[in-house]
This record gives C-alpha cells, structure tokens and sequence, in this order.
C-alpha cells in the first residue's frame, strides 16, 4: 500500500486566532513602540499566538503498511502507532464540550483542529483511547481496520514513536526574540507633540500640560545625576517615566541618554520633565513651539 495523507485544514483555529494576533499587532504598531513593557508584553503574546497558529492551522494523517500517524500543523505536535497494537479504529463525533486542541478525556486524549469528527483509535493493552480529528472518519477508519487485520505482527508492548511538542522549543524562540524585543524596545521614543492646547505625552506615563501652566522651558546640556527609577521604563540609553535624582528630587523623564540639548519644564502640579529625542533637531522645534506658546 502507498502512504496515504488525509489533510484538515483548522478553520475553527485560525478563525479564533488570526483575528486575536491581528488585534495585538495593531495595538503594537498603533503603540509605535513606545510602552516600553507594555510593548514587550503585547510582542510575546503576538508570539504565543503565531506558535499556536502554527500548531493548529492544520492536522495532517499519514497511514502507510504498518503505521498510522498524525501532526498538527508545521509538526511541533505528532505520533505515530504501530498496527500491531492497535485493536480497532472507529468513526466518533465529539461532544460540543470537548472543543478543539489538545485535550484530555476521561478515558484518553483528543487532537482536533476544527470540527466534531474525528477517528477512535483502540489499543489492545491500555485502556485509554486516541481521538484524532478529521473530515473523513469513515473512509480512514475503513482503512485502518483492514491494516490491522492484516497485520501478522503481534506485540503485547505499545510502541509509539512520539513526536510530542517539545516545550523548550518555546523557550528557544522566546529567548530569540527576546533580545530582539529588548533592543527594539530601547529604540523608542515616546510619543511627544505640541498642539494647540499645549504639551502632550503619549504612552503608559504620558501626560497632557496646557500652555496656561507652564511656568519655565528651557534647555540644557546634561542630565542630573540620576540616583534611582521610582516608577518608570529605562533599558540601554530609553529612560521614561518616574525618577529620583542625586538630590532625592522627584522627576518625570522622556530622554534618550546622551543626545543633548534636553528640554527642562517646569509646570504647575507637575514635577520637573526633562525631554529630549535623538533627533537633534526635533528636540530645538519642541522646545521653540513651547516657548512661543508659553503663556
């Protein structure tokens, strides 16, 4: 007998979630980066959503002489069984209940990706069952039990050949782009503008200052010396949010370390906010619109 392939594509899966990493990666690129951990957050679930995706977007049965086997989508998730010890195959319908993915049952485990068809597998020396869903159970079970029927090996043993999920694969890819995120992250700016109304910061520390309560901009040359981060997002040179100086002053900082000149606000209810982007020049045009706005 030649190989045979059953292949189901997981619409369930993909309908779920496609739309949810879509979601997240708009958040992300509507965020331009800018949430320091919050955009680390959003990028690992994007992530954890591409794995599953790349789990789940298909199930594909191969059945040959002595074997049949499946693996869910790229092939992170399979198993192969022997016809040797496998004592019947039937066509099921899940209950609503079991749903799809990987699931444990009562009496065994389950690897849907779509639907509530799906293939019975019996063993002759364990108890426990193997579900396995597909769009033709009745013409894969009518295989299989022809296989098993000719099949001439007998063995009491189970012997599977796994292809189980290995969970360091996940580790491996996020410590991958872990790095990649971190680096990314530290690139960003916060989002900073002048309107009409006056002074506007975006992001997880952002603020809103009106030009009626600024009381002093200038620009400076050098940061204080910055003693601790009380409450705020610093990686490499990227430091926003709150922090303290040497002086124990509490201060609000937008900056990228090291691209002087840094803008000083004074502000009423405010502490102190330093600014500056790497741009030089687009430091110098905040600083001129604050200026000509300030009351």
């Amino acid at each position: 007998m030649k190989i045979t392939t059953f292949k189901q594509f997981g619409t369930f899966s993909v309908i779920i979630l496609l739309p949810l990493m879509l979601i997240f990666i708009g958040l992300l690129i509507k965020s331009g980066f800018s949430s320091g951990p919050i955009a680390i957050i959003q990028m690992f679930v994007i992530v954890t959503f591409l794995i599953c995706l790349l789990i789940f977007y298909q199930l594909t049965i191969t059945i040959d002489n002595n074997t049949i086997s499946f693996k869910l989508g790229i092939g992170f998730v399979g198993k192969t069984y022997k016809f040797s010890d496998i004592k019947s195959c039937k066509a099921v319908t899940n209950s609503v209940l079991n749903g799809v993915g990987i699931r444990m049952l009562s009496n065994g485990w389950l690897y849907n990706v779509s639907g509530l068809k799906a293939i019975e597998l019996q063993f002759k020396n364990r108890r426990s069952i193997v579900r396995i869903g597909t769009d033709k159970p009745e013409e894969i079970a009518d295989i299989v039990n022809t296989l098993i029927k000719a099949e001439t090996v007998s063995k009491n043993e189970i012997i599977e050949k796994k292809r189980q999920f290995n969970p360091m694969w996940i580790v491996v890819i996020i410590l991958f782009l872990l790095p990649i995120a971190l680096l990314i992250s530290s690139k960003q700016e916060a989002n900073i503008y002048a309107d009409q109304k006056g002074l506007i910061i975006e992001g997880t520390y952002g603020l809103a200052i009106a030009y009626d309560n600024l009381i002093q901009v200038d620009t400076i040359n050098s940061l204080p010396q910055i003693k601790i981060r009380t409450n705020g997002y610093a990686l490499g040179k990227t430091k926003i949010g709150n922090f303290r100086l040497s002086d124990y002053s509490n201060v609000k900082l937008y900056v990228k370390s090291g691209f002087p000149p840094y803008i000083l606000i004074h502000a009423k209810d405010n502490k102190p906010i330093y600014i500056n982007f790497e741009d030089r020049m687009k430091t110098i045009n905040l600083y001129n619109e604050l200026k000509k706005n300030k009351k």
